[in-house]
């Protein structure tokens, strides 16, 4: 048998590094913090191991982050889609893994789009925040649906449904569709520093 790291066989340790580039030690601080929320030992963890975080309970739109850690399962296949393994959890961790000026003697304006933390998919990872039924686009009743969640009742219904619509007016909807594709997305955001709004700095 191999050498075990926090529960963890040296087989699994070098699968975990390939497909996240993290290191021994932060995989072993995750896995603490995965431990930690996996209050029953059971090995994976549940939307309501989530809830125990204060953090995104009092975030108003903690539920949908919370619905985007468990869309691992369903990308994956899983048989059980309430239940968030620790491999999971790393692959959607790894999108905060900050983009280094230089990793690994590459150069950031070289980091592929297929990179787990590249700058695309940091972004894809926001797009999915306001593309509530996952069909690749996101409308201006979903960007509504997203505006109640973050200011409930304390701002009328008119005007956030104002904002919603002037949303999808004014940014590069290049279709007129009156949808908003991913690619759009990415060209209104090209200016915005994804990679360090994106990221958490004890990933690094």
């Amino acid at each position: 048998m191999g050498i075990s790291y926090s529960q963890i066989s040296s087989e699994e340790m070098r699968v975990y590094m390939r497909d996240t580039g993290f290191s021994v030690s932060k995989i072993q601080m995750l896995k603490t913090r995965f431990d930690a929320l996996d209050k029953g030992f059971k090995g994976y963890l549940t939307r309501a191991d989530f809830l125990c975080i204060p953090e995104l309970v009092l975030n108003p739109v903690g539920d949908r982050v919370i619905d985007l850690f468990f869309q691992q399962s369903l990308q994956e296949g899983s048989s059980h889609r309430e239940r968030l393994t620790f491999r999971m959890f790393l692959r959607t961790m790894v999108v905060f893994r900050p983009v280094k000026e230089k990793s690994c003697g590459v150069a950031l304006s070289q980091i592929e789009d297929s990179a787990p933390n590249s700058r695309r998919n940091k972004l894809a990872f926001a797009f999915r925040m306001y593309d509530l039924n996952g069909d690749g686009s996101i409308t201006k009743e979903e960007i509504l649906a997203v505006l109640i969640m973050m200011v409930g009742n304390e701002v009328p219904d008119e005007q956030l449904e104002c904002i919603a619509s002037r949303a999808i007016l004014e940014v590069v909807d290049e279709n007129a569709d009156g949808e908003l594709s991913f690619e759009e997305y990415v060209k209104i955001m090209e200016r915005l520093d994804v990679e360090q709004k994106l990221s958490i700095k004890f990933l690094d």
